[in-house]
């Protein structure tokens, strides 16, 4: 049976349960019309705004999106509070751990963070050039693989500088800049033929010892040839050479006729060594005015002329920037060329200056120093050069250039926390090194064609 205020659908009205439904009644059509009401209102409303301009629809804007704008600062508030603990080191309010490397993520782990702001702070000392005033006219900009200077500054001081073979000779101070023939490339010690050694200052002991070897081992290596088995001995001003001499480089065909020869050395102008001897003795007996009086020389009788080094008339003339083997030396300028019991001095000086070397890393009597540019040794590019050599004895420095592998791995490398590293290498070692760019075949005099 369905209730009884359903029936007021039906035909018929039950007038006494009507009147107790009619309060009910009213209040129901009151609500009804009241939402009407209000409906029809907001829709005028919104006529109205949809006339009245921008003005009014920016209104409606602020209305409906205060909520969200609430929604965007808070997330901007976030945000900012994220960057800060970024920049001021606090640990940022990520949400989740702190440890997510997504390239994605904005939020830098405090590990990392830490050890880039380290980084950044050590490069600038790293990353400091260090350039005498003399190699300061080229510089470019820095790049992770080209410090931007285009050689290499070195300072050596009480260094026996050997290259094969005992050629050498002993440096007792020198400043001076190691400059790639190929302009923009870094020096290559593995191959002393792609730089040279421009001398800005310093002096340089060529001790008797050292000629010996020069001579016999390096450039007296061909045949037929004129002199052979020289013996050199100094004293104050003088140079005295025992020589074995081949008249016409074939008498005698086998060894030499025993020659020696006394007298002074002198710079020319070109910087070439002239050494003009005044006494010229075999088998004892004085042989020169004979010479003078049959109209010969020495370079008639006893040809001789090599890369660096000839006979010309009765004087030896000697190039000191190619009598060595590579690296070829740059000289500016001899400014003085002494004979004592020691040997040869020669005193180097040039227009460009020697200013700006800084002390090296460690106090030391005996060291090779090389500030600014970039170096290669072995397949290592040493940028922004700061590194200093050492003997790893209370003796001074013996440096072997052409076997400078085999007695880098007989010592030790360390750092200092400026980046500068300090090798100590022994004077003896083992040449084991099998590296061909390691041997004077590649550059001795034997290997060049033809001479005299």
């Amino acid at each position: 049976m369905r209730p009884d205020f359903m029936r007021l659908s039906g035909p018929t009205i039950d007038r006494s349960r009507a009147g107790k439904l009619w309060p009910s009644t009213v209040l129901a059509a009151l609500l009804f019309a009241l939402t009407a009401a209000t409906s029809t209102a907001a829709l005028a409303q919104g006529q109205m705004r949809e006339t009245d301009g921008p003005s009014s629809a920016a209104d409606e804007t602020a209305e409906t999106t205060q909520p969200a704008e609430a929604d965007e600062q808070a997330d901007a508030d976030t945000s900012e509070n994220e960057e800060t603990a970024e920049t001021e080191g606090a640990a940022p309010s990520t949400g989740g751990p702190d440890n997510q490397l997504d390239p994605d993520d904005r939020i830098v782990p405090s590990i990392v963070r830490e050890q880039r702001e380290q980084y950044q702070q050590l490069e600038k000392v790293w990353g400091q050039r260090r350039v005498p005033a003399g190699l300061a006219g080229d510089i470019g900009a820095a790049q992770p693989s080209d410090s931007g200077v285009s050689a290499v500054a070195l300072e050596a001081r009480n260094v026996d500088f050997y290259l094969d073979d005992e050629v050498g000779y002993h440096v007792k101070h020198l400043k001076a800049a190691l400059e790639p023939v190929e302009a923009g490339a870094p020096v290559d010690f593995d191959d002393p033929e792609q730089y040279v050694i421009h001398i800005l200052s310093g002096e340089v002991l060529i001790r008797p010892k050292d000629l010996d070897a020069l001579f016999n081992n390096y450039v007296l290596t061909y045949e037929p040839r004129s002199l052979s088995s020289v013996e050199n001995k100094t004293s104050k001003d003088t140079l005295e050479v025992t020589v074995g001499a081949r008249l016409f480089r074939f008498i005698p065909p086998v060894g030499g006729l025993p020659t020696k020869l006394s007298g002074p050395i002198k710079v020319a102008d070109n910087n070439w060594l002239v050494y003009t001897p005044t006494s010229v003795s075999q088998f004892g007996m004085p042989v020169k005015g004979l010479i003078e009086t049959a109209q010969l020389s020495l370079a008639t009788l006893t040809p001789f002329d090599r890369p660096g080094v000839k006979l010309e008339g009765n004087q030896l003339l000697m190039n000191p920037e190619t009598l060595f083997p590579p690296p070829k030396l740059k000289i500016d300028k001899i400014t003085n060329a002494q004979l004592s019991d020691e040997g040869l001095t020669l005193t180097f000086g040039s227009d460009t200056s020697d200013a700006g070397y800084v002390d090296p890393p460690e106090a030391a009597d005996s060291y090779i120093w090389l500030q600014s540019g970039d170096a290669r040794f072995y397949s290592t590019l040493l940028v922004n050069a700061n590194l200093q050599l050492m003997s790893d004895s209370d003796e001074p420095l013996d440096f072997h250039l052409y076997h400078y592998r085999a007695q880098s791995a007989a010592g030790t490398i360390s750092s200092k926390r400026d980046g500068a590293l300090i090798v100590r290498v022994p004077n003896t070692f083992e040449e084991d090194d099998l590296d061909p760019q390691q041997n004077s075949g590649l550059t001795p005099r034997s290997a060049q064609d033809g001479g005299s």
